[in-house]
């Protein structure tokens, strides 16, 4: 099946996670394992994923995400961004039950249903998440290279962004970002938007600067 990313959505709208994959999302050749990985696995996956990538290709892919109004165009730059810094480490717990460096548990069950929602529905690397880093990157690193067109949309985002007083709550902005001409985003990924901008350093304070 070659399915559109319209249609991809609607289909990963309907799974849900811990569910049997329905037929119509095995027909679309979407990862949809279960499986269970340590933290050393999914770091290994990770920092091969990184060192693959080509910056200049995540950036173009984002711009086109936006101009298209497509999330998994977007994913890998909240992706890169949260894997730059990420180090090398060995599993570190004291009192908790993850990775006092990375949050990843030393052994947990990675749900490719789940990365898949989180990469079509709403495009940004939630939470820092090793495995959805990885993900997002491999997935990006497979897939096409595209080359942005028109960046009116972006632009007019960033504009948004410039424009609004320092004091505008985070759900204030959201509204305002959804309600731009052009826009398509649920409320869902427009959150996830903004905090790939958070990312990314365009969406930043000093308490709380961006990863690139």
């Amino acid at each position: 099946m070659t399915a559109t990313a319209e249609q991809l959505c609607k289909v990963l709208k309907a799974q849900h996670p811990s569910e049997p994959p329905s037929s119509a999302l095995v027909a679309t050749g979407l990862a949809t394992e279960t499986r269970r990985m340590s933290h050393d696995q999914v770091l290994t996956w990770l920092f091969k994923e990184r060192e693959t990538v080509v910056k200049e290709e995540v950036a173009a892919n984002f711009l086109t995400g936006v101009e298209r109004n497509q999330a998994y165009l977007r994913a890998a730059l909240s992706a890169y961004a949260c894997a730059t810094h990420l180090p090398q480490h060995a599993f570190t717990a004291q009192d908790q039950l993850n990775c006092q460096v990375c949050s990843f548990f030393k052994e947990r069950e990675v749900n490719f249903i789940a990365l898949n929602r989180v990469r079509f529905l709403i495009g940004a690397a939630l939470f820092g998440s090793p495995s959805n880093i990885a993900f997002q990157l491999q997935e990006h690193n497979a897939g096409p290279k595209e080359r942005p067109g028109n960046l009116d949309l972006m632009v007019s985002i960033l504009d948004l962004v410039r424009d609004v007083p320092a004091v505008t709550k985070p759900k204030d902005l959201l509204k305002l970002l959804r309600k731009l001409p052009g826009i398509k985003m649920s409320e869902e990924e427009g959150r996830g938007f903004l905090d790939l901008l958070g990312h990314c350093g365009i969406l930043q304070t000093p308490e709380h600067p961006g990863l690139l």
